[in-house]
């Protein structure tokens, strides 16, 4: 049977360098021979109309989000994901304006689990980082691991690590960092990554 994985790329460039990245990290999966094959939903954020979360509670009533848009569906890719792979520039010390609203919007997933106490996943699934800035100062990616922790674990992810690369900025900047995209490629071809699918 196949695993899926889901690919959440939050920059609102397409060539960008978080997109390379994720695109590497892709390459790698599909060459990995430890793995019998794989189905991956790209999700592009910044082309989805996601509303930003209205903090109107009526998850923690119904379960359910109010808001009919993208989202509805981004739902059901999330919990059937075997392994979720994010990608995010840096925007201000944390993730793109466009993730975030889709992080937030799991406030409906954080109330089924937390409040409703329902499992809303049964297997156990793992989850990285993949993101750039253009600060040299190490500790940029602090807060973006922080936000990325905490939705992973309202979706029964664990966190298995990151791939942040400073001084990235321009386009085509992660090709001048020597090993980042070959970091990603072997990271999605190894056994290690075999061995946290399901």
């Amino acid at each position: 049977m196949k695993k899926k994985i889901v690919a959440i790329y939050g920059s609102p460039r397409k060539d960008g360098n978080t997109a390379q990245l994720m695109d590497r990290f892709l390459q790698g999966v599909h060459q990995n021979r430890y793995v019998q094959g794989t189905d991956i939903d790209r999700i592009m954020v910044a082309e989805k109309k996601i509303s930003p979360c209205r903090g109107c509670r009526s998850c923690t009533k119904t379960g359910e989000c109010i808001i009919d848009d993208p989202m509805q569906q981004i739902y059901t890719q999330l919990l059937d994901a075997d392994f979720i792979a994010v990608a995010t520039p840096i925007f201000f010390t944390t993730v793109s304006g466009y993730l975030k609203a889709l992080i937030d919007r799991c406030q409906r997933l954080w109330s089924l689990k937390y409040e409703h106490k329902k499992k809303i996943v049964t297997k156990e699934r793992s989850g990285i980082l993949l993101s750039c800035a253009g600060s040299g100062n190490p500790k940029i990616f602090d807060c973006a691991r922080m936000v990325m922790r905490s939705f992973f674990d309202v979706l029964y992810v664990g966190y298995d690590g990151d791939y942040v690369f400073n001084q990235v900025d321009e386009k085509k900047d992660i090709e001048k960092k020597t090993g980042a995209l070959e970091s990603v490629f072997d990271f999605g071809r190894s056994r290690h990554f075999a061995n946290l699918l399901p």
